[in-house]
């Protein structure tokens, strides 16, 4: 029997055809055990990397709060054994900015930069800053600032997000719509991301009944995406 597949519609636009989420998430649960497995054995500062990456992943799905502890424990872990590895603040600033902890990004993000870290992973963090305070022009520029357009779904839909909140309706619908018809993965998981955060966005700028669309989209993926569940009955 074949795997199912779902496809959801949003706004006009045919989303993309994806494998189930029953599928995603029980290889994102064996992914993430098998990581911590191994971090476990040899504690190895890229494998907490991707471990945090994949607890982070889960969480924002199922808000378990044990993923989050764990994530935050981790990182804690990584930057006190390999304290001159930017991979380990670079990991750090993105479990602080998870849980609005800015001011101890910022300090991570000096450190990962004083240690040698990618003038594109500093970015990225600094604009995630910038945007959950407010400051969506600013985290436009950063983003924009390279002097390339992305081109990597996810990018361009982080920069929809941040044209929806200045009032930029033609420009965040434009760079959503690219996002969804570049996106490629078979996985549910990134795109439902987006898609959330697409909505959360909207919702902000009080677009009520479009956000709710998002949502629902959403949930047409991954039935048991708690946020989504969350926004839609509030």
């Amino acid at each position: 029997m074949n795997p199912r597949t779902e496809r959801a519609d949003l706004d006009g636009w045919c989303l993309p055809l994806c494998t189930s989420s029953s599928i995603a998430l029980a290889n994102l649960d064996a992914q993430t055990a098998g990581l911590a497995q191994h971090y476990t054995q040899f504690g190895r500062t890229d494998v907490g990397a991707r471990l945090t990456n994949a607890l982070l992943a889960r969480h924002s799905i199922t808000s378990d709060p044990w993923d989050l502890t764990a994530a935050d424990r981790i990182t804690a872990e990584l930057v006190s054994r390999t304290s001159a590895d930017p991979t380990a603040w670079i990991t750090r600033a993105h479990v602080t900015t998870t849980t609005h902890r800015f001011a101890e990004t910022m300090q991570a993000l000096a450190l990962a930069a004083h240690h040698g870290a990618t003038t594109e992973a500093l970015v990225e963090e600094r604009a995630d800053v910038l945007e959950a305070c407010g400051h969506s022009p600013a985290a436009l520029r950063l983003r924009l600032a390279q002097g390339t357009a992305p081109t990597e779904p996810q990018q361009m839909a982080r920069i929809a997000c941040l044209h929806v909140s200045m009032g930029n309706d033609e420009e965040a619908r434009d760079a959503i719509g690219e996002a969804l018809r570049r996106y490629a993965i078979p996985s549910p998981l990134p795109l439902t991301a987006m898609l959330y955060n697409w909505g959360h966005a909207l919702q902000h700028a009080g677009q009520h009944e479009e956000a709710m669309t998002a949502y629902r989209a959403v949930l047409a993926y991954v039935p048991a995406h708690s946020r989504a569940l969350r926004a839609l009955s509030e």
